[in-house]
């Protein structure tokens, strides 16, 4: 029994230990966050655009339903961008500020919340544009036969519907490929205790 220890003690200290260098981990978030950018850059520029040309275009000055409907959409446009800031990777790091394994934590934890956005709170925004969308609706279509204004009501849900499961669709396969590698990575080395 004690040889079997001595045995399994000696195998263990003779393995090597998982090589873990910050600065190729880092260039790879780097990688991964230049690709976001972009997606940043879009979402900020559409957000005053947008809410400015549904100022224009809706009545909102005759109509609650209008102000509540615009209200909406910016909210939901502005908790998405904040959701997504919330999911920016550190693409740098001074090694004084925390561990490794904290900065790896870290990371993993903001990979892991893009892929929650898109499971879960794409889907709220989704509702939420739609709902308001449906809401200007009745202002806009008010003068309109209620047979085409229903009409309309089923086309733009059913619009916002498509483009969202379209949408999730090519961000999930984008994720598989790009995140879910870096995931795996990272967890990976958590496991064999890296830092």
């Amino acid at each position: 029994m004690e040889t079997n220890f001595t045995d399994i003690q000696q195998l263990w200290q003779s393995q090597k230990a998982a090589h873990f260098d910050v600065q190729k981990l880092i260039g790879q978030l780097q990688r991964l966050e230049k690709k976001q950018k972009r997606e940043w850059i879009i979402a900020l520029a559409l957000l005053p655009m947008t809410l400015i040309v549904l100022a224009l275009v809706l009545p909102w000055r005759e109509s609650s339903l209008a102000t509540t409907s615009l209200v909406m959409i910016g909210l939901g446009m502005v908790w998405m961008v904040w959701l997504s800031a919330k999911s920016r990777v550190v693409t740098t790091r001074d090694s004084e500020d925390f561990s490794n394994q904290e900065f790896i934590q870290k990371q993993l934890g903001k990979l892991r919340l893009r892929y929650t956005i898109l499971q879960k709170h794409i889907l709220i925004y989704g509702g939420l544009i739609a709902l308001a969308v449906n809401i200007s609706y009745l202002v806009v279509l008010e003068p309109l036969s209620p047979g085409y204004r229903l009409l309309s009501h089923l086309n733009a849900t059913l619009f916002i519907a498509l483009v969202m499961y379209g949408s999730i669709r090519f961000k999930k396969r984008k994720y598989d490929k790009e995140l879910k590698p870096m995931i795996e990575h990272l967890e990976k080395l958590l496991e064999t205790g890296a830092g």
